[in-house]
């Protein structure tokens, strides 16, 4: 029936089941919740800026635990959360309590969960966490509680009290709704169109998607600027390309049209402080690496009058290659040559190589199934472009290989440094430029 709803037309419908019932054993809420923040992430639904959870039972104590766990990640990612929680038994069930003698027996962890009791230290422990992320208003969640009218067998014996009684599926958002004639299994199973649980959920949606979006389309957390785009994520942070710390990812490093080993001696570019720093008795080697690597790669470059002195074998801008880090702090080195050098005009850099060397980038983090990147400002410094202007270019260059590029599907996380010589310095590019740089590219809500 939502999928036929003429207002959701737009709208993803996402359906979460899991393994439940008299046999599920030791199966219990965690693994569930493992399970739907696996699924969420496998199928990109992690990725909305608003998502609404339609939760039945169980199926909300499943939610909010998940919730309380990804909240960091939730407020990171500037996530808007809707909670519609139908029959959902915040506090536990008293008969769950009756049959907590069989649960024990068959070894029903799920059922033994949902024990009413002061002794219940999980549900408990659930319900401290979820009122504090509620207080702590970092995330935004709207929700809306509905309740069952009466028992599941024997309605006309009024003393059977309801599975989820009021006063534990209504625990936590005003404007709760008990649904008439309804019981446990009913309230989630709405007859047409008109039913009553059907219209208040379809107007507790719509009501959520016409808000104005508190989530602007970047976000800053600790110091950085994050935006996601397409299937991935960019982050822009002020520091030191050298002092960053790298993990599993590969660090991508500008150089000139020659590849050469002055590049990485030369402590004024961003290669070569990194290698004097990290490994600077591997400089040779490195060097050597670099030519064999170029020469497998490309075959034999084009001389190009350097200097009215010297010249070099080119292999031109725009171009990149992959080699091992010696220092083993980066998965990869890849340098990307993003300048010339020409007798007469000396170094230059031009946005075009960058948007050839990022295209170049990602073909051989494709072929080496590399999904993490961090990077300089590439053709700011030495090539002489405006840092704003080099970052906005150099945003759009990633944006249009994540977009169009090989291996688009595959979500990748890159993290571009932004140079700052010390924290009491500005960096190179204001906090309000990499805004309006990652403003250009990033997914709108």
């Amino acid at each position: 029936m939502l999928a036929n709803h003429d207002a959701f037309g737009n709208m993803g419908i996402y359906t979460f089941t899991y393994h439940t019932g008299v046999f599920s054993g030791s199966y219990d809420l965690g693994d569930i919740v493992d399970s739907l923040k696996e699924c969420l992430h496998l199928d990109g639904v992690n990725r909305a800026r608003k998502i609404v959870f339609v939760a039945h039972s169980m199926g909300g104590i499943v939610v909010r635990r998940y919730v309380v766990q990804c909240c960091d990640e939730l407020v990171e990612r500037g996530v808007e959360l809707g909670l519609f929680l139908i029959a959902s038994p915040s506090l536990g069930s008293p008969y769950a309590n009756w049959l907590s003698p069989l649960a024990k027996f068959m070894g029903h962890t799920q059922g033994q969960a949902l024990e009413f009791c002061q002794s219940n230290a999980w549900l408990n422990d659930l319900n401290s966490d979820f009122r504090n992320v509620l207080a702590r208003g970092k995330l935004v969640i709207q929700g809306r509680e509905l309740v069952e009218d009466q028992f599941v067998v024997l309605k006309r014996f009024h003393w059977f009290k309801q599975v989820v009684p009021p006063f534990s599926g209504i625990a936590y958002f005003g404007n709760s709704l008990k649904v008439p004639l309804s019981d446990h299994f009913s309230i989630a199973k709405p007859m047409d169109t008109q039913a009553l649980q059907h219209r208040a959920l379809c107007s507790f949606i719509e009501n959520l998607a016409k808000q104005q979006s508190t989530a602007d389309s970047v976000w800053e957390c600790a110091g950085s600027h994050r935006a996601s785009v397409g299937a991935s994520e960019i982050t822009i942070v002020a520091g030191r390309i050298e002092e960053y710390p790298l993990g599993s990812a590969a660090l991508v490093l500008p150089c000139n049209e020659y590849f050469e080993d002055r590049c990485t001696s030369d402590t004024r570019t961003a290669l070569g402080v990194y290698i004097s720093k990290h490994c600077a008795g591997a400089t040779s080697d490195f060097s050597d690496a670099v030519k064999q690597h170029c020469q497998t790669r490309f075959g034999p470059g084009t001389t190009q009058q350097k200097t009215m002195d010297e010249s070099g074998e080119s292999y031109g801008p725009g171009r990149a290659i992959l080699v091992e880090d010696p220092s083993q702090r980066a998965a990869a080195i890849v340098l990307v040559s993003t300048t010339t050098q020409r007798a007469g005009r000396g170094l230059a850099a031009r946005m075009s190589y960058v948007f050839d060397g990022v295209r170049e980038l990602f073909e051989l983090l494709a072929d080496h199934r590399i999904n993490e990147v961090v990077m300089p400002v590439l053709g700011a410094g030495h090539g002489g472009i405006d840092p704003q202007l080099a970052l906005g270019g150099l945003v759009l260059a990633l944006a249009e290989a994540i977009r169009y590029g090989p291996d688009r599907q595959q979500r990748k996380k890159i993290t571009i440094v932004v140079f700052q010589r010390e924290k009491s310095a500005p960096p190179d590019v204001a906090p309000s430029g990499v805004r309006k740089a990652l403003e250009l590219v990033a997914n709108k809500t």
